[in-house]
């Protein structure tokens, strides 16, 4: 009984709720600073309303992906960024933001802009 009960837990807790938008992973990690970072992720979404939807990098507004007829969507996406980016969902043909998440980049080793090091005479 108790194994059932965590699995129930777990199921509801996946769900996504109204006017949700989700991404996995969230973090993309290059080597070095100043690298392009390059992740398969998966965005999946929810609006309480059937309708035309499309997934949107906001800095740009291009278009990633879009549904018609529907009020949930997952996309498995190519990520290559060398900086943070954050994602909307939108109603076809209109600006407004109505649910959003961000890929965030870090990296391994901070890049260092000290210029390679000159023979020294002694």
């Amino acid at each position: 009984m108790a194994c059932l009960w965590a699995s129930n837990t777990y199921a509801k807790d996946s769900r996504l709720k109204e006017n949700e938008l989700v991404v996995t992973p969230k973090r993309c990690v290059a080597l070095r600073q100043g690298q392009v970072c390059y992740q398969q992720v998966t965005f999946r979404w929810y609006q309480p309303d059937v309708g035309n939807y499309c997934l949107v990098e906001l800095s740009t507004s291009e278009n990633i992906k879009c549904w018609s007829n529907v009020k949930t969507g997952e996309v498995d996406f190519d990520f290559q960024s060398d900086g943070s980016l954050t994602y909307g969902i939108r109603k076809i043909d209109e600006r407004t933001t109505l649910s959003s998440t961000y890929i965030t980049v870090s990296w391994v080793f901070k890049s260092s802009k000290r210029p390679k090091a000159s023979w020294k005479l002694f």
